[in-house]
């Protein structure tokens, strides 16, 4: 995938993306899986965009507890921005589940004040603050999710919202193993493994490896 496919540079030209490219002085690194691509310890104003791969970002409590925050695909940005961390006791990661290709830049380059005053460089940043928006949105779902009482309804919610995120035509999909998945829903992985057998025996959900599909009530009176 190109820079300029990424969302941050959506409603600009691939000409002037190039352009800005030697304004915003990127850096494109390659990682392999289970390497560490960034961590949140120290304050740093450094913007990733996953250019191919996967990657999770990962939060360490002061037990060492691991809990998922989030899955990061292709055209996926994060950077302490998008952490809405401000706990000193917790450790953010964010960790390689696939061979990935991620171009880094300082979101200070991104938001100085551009000399030429050009509308292409304003887009960029309109739409990093879109970009900003988004992720309160999706921390707002992820609260939905934990927020559910049982193991079963958390996981419900969260395929819900995996189901509706899914573009048409295509077949919804985890983001995580079973381990993952358990880490990012903070419940036990046998409690889940048992939890998606008897959704499955119900006939409320149907599973091929990570692919799935939620089945309403009605319709199976359909």
């Amino acid at each position: 995938m190109l820079p300029e496919e990424n969302v941050l540079f959506r409603g600009v030209s691939r000409e002037e993306c190039r352009r800005m490219m030697s304004c915003f002085k990127p850096e494109i690194r390659k990682f392999t899986a289970g390497s560490i691509i960034a961590d949140f310890c120290e304050p740093s104003d450094k913007i990733g965009i996953m250019l191919s791969g996967n990657a999770v970002m990962v939060r360490y409590d002061i037990n060492g507890v691991r809990t998922i925050i989030e899955a990061l695909g292709e055209q996926s940005i994060f950077g302490e921005y998008f952490t809405f961390s401000g706990a000193q006791r917790n450790s953010i990661e964010i960790v390689a589940e696939s061979d990935c290709e991620i171009m880094f830049m300082h979101q200070s380059e991104i938001t100085k004040r551009c000399e030429n005053a050009c509308q292409c460089h304003s887009r960029v940043v309109e739409n990093l603050l879109m970009l900003m928006s988004e992720k309160a949105i999706s921390l707002s779902e992820r609260i939905e999710v934990l927020s559910q009482r049982t193991i079963g309804d958390k996981l419900l919610s969260c395929l819900k919202i995996f189901e509706d995120k899914t573009p048409n035509g295509q077949v919804p999909q985890i983001p995580f193993s079973t381990t993952a998945l358990s880490d990012y829903l903070c419940v036990n992985r046998s409690a889940l493994q048992r939890e998606m057998t008897k959704l499955k025996s119900e006939g409320v959900l149907t599973m091929y490896k990570r692919k799935f599909r939620l089945i309403r009530r009605d319709e199976d009176e359909i």
